[in-house]
């Protein structure tokens, strides 16, 4: 049996991809372990992954990249400059960041016979290069122009110049073996814009202590169940606080039942509901997913794969850049409903929610891209092509 190494940037999003695949690794008998920054320590625990801490932590970077005045912005404007931050944040990931990570993963002495990264996380493939193992990425997000070889050929060139490795201008290497993607090609060709890009069946990850709480049995479904989320980022906005009592109040205007998750630890006192409306800090998303009606997302593209698998149609309301090619993409499929963060008030959500129930074309698009989903081949398919890499 062979040694895996993943790598991941340090945020749940990136983590939750590699995952299920981590998991079926380690049933087939290979030894794995997950390098992350020790940030991550406690999520991995939930995971049951060995974790081998490294590689940089960049999130206080980031609040340091934002302009004087940012606390004090609205939540679209403060959206506008926190997507500002995407293409700098991405060349970090390939420069400085990366060269780090890199360092730390040849200093452990813990030597793979095959580094499967997430796609925003390039020191892992610095580290295969170096020690000459194959490499192989995963798909954690949408929008894929800005992570192609020649966009950040020049920017990785540094760290292989540090390395004692030839250069690669045009990144020629950086996606020479497999990326694997979670999305049936039938979504359009936008995702499989990367090199040697194979489709597999998306699986939702899970955690050992992952239920829902008892009281959800009680809830009235004699409506539809609506189940909402806007992620780690959305929460942390300014001015969130205002765009969360918006979209509890168009929950409220709709005849549903509806679940709003408001982030892990969320201070919910501060937010009044209606009698339909129901506030929870956390709940599992993926076990959510599969009793409701329709999923209101900020467009992640975890979020949108799990209910993709779960045949559950969407309204998206994007905030980053990235939501905004997903929220795009499902739209033109027919599998979600889109309201942009510029005209996201309490009616329009509403009225977004109401016409997205009322439709039953929406629900079956959705169930017929869920079935091309299921089409994929399964994960284990994907083992055998990464056991493929490391004995050719």
């Amino acid at each position: 049996m062979s040694r895996i190494l993943f790598t991941t940037q340090p945020a749940s999003g990136h983590l939750r991809p590699l995952v299920p695949i981590a998991h079926a690794a380690l049933l087939r008998g290979h030894t794995v372990a997950v390098s992350a920054p020790a940030c991550m320590a406690a999520e991995l625990a939930e995971y049951r992954l060995p974790h081998l801490v490294g590689g940089y932590d960049w999130r206080y970077d980031v609040y340091r990249m934002l302009p004087d005045g940012y606390a004090d912005l609205d939540f679209a404007a403060a959206a506008d400059t926190f997507r500002s931050l995407g293409e700098p944040l991405t060349r970090a990931f390939a420069g400085h960041i990366a060269r780090r990570t890199a360092a730390d993963i040849l200093g452990h002495g813990w030597r793979p016979d095959l580094i499967v990264r997430e796609l925003d996380e390039f020191g892992g493939y610095l580290a295969a290069e170096a020690l000459d193992v194959p490499h192989a990425a995963v798909i954690s997000f949408g929008g894929l122009r800005e992570v192609t070889g020649p966009a950040l050929g020049p920017v990785l060139d540094e760290g292989r110049r540090e390395l004692g490795l030839p250069s690669d201008p045009q990144g020629e290497r950086l996606h020479r073996f497999l990326t694997a993607g979670f999305l049936p090609p039938e979504l359009g060709a936008s995702e499989l814009l990367l090199p040697n890009t194979r489709c597999y069946r998306h699986i939702n990850a899970e955690r050992a202590a992952d239920r829902l709480p008892s009281w959800l049995a009680g809830l009235d479904l004699s409506r539809p169940l609506v189940f909402a989320a806007f992620g780690t980022v959305v929460y942390g906005l300014p001015g969130s606080a205002r765009f969360v009592d918006e979209a509890i109040a168009a929950l409220g205007d709709v005849d549903c039942t509806a679940v709003l998750a408001l982030g892990a630890g969320a201070d919910m006192s501060g937010h009044g509901s209606p009698p339909n409306v129901h506030l929870v800090d956390f709940v599992d998303q993926a076990l959510m997913l599969e009793g409701c009606d329709l999923f209101v997302t900020h467009g992640g593209l975890n979020s949108m794969k799990e209910a993709l698998r779960l045949g559950v149609p969407m309204v998206t309301v994007p905030v980053l850049d990235d939501h905004r090619h997903n929220a795009a993409l499902f739209a033109a499929a027919g599998l979600s409903r889109t309201v942009p963060l510029a005209t996201a008030t309490r009616e329009t959500m509403a009225g977004a929610v109401r016409q997205a129930l009322d439709a039953p074309g929406r629900r079956t698009a959705a169930r017929r891209m869920q079935r091309h989903l299921h089409a994929l081949p399964a994960l284990d398919r994907l083992i055998d092509d990464l056991e493929a890499l490391i004995t050719p």
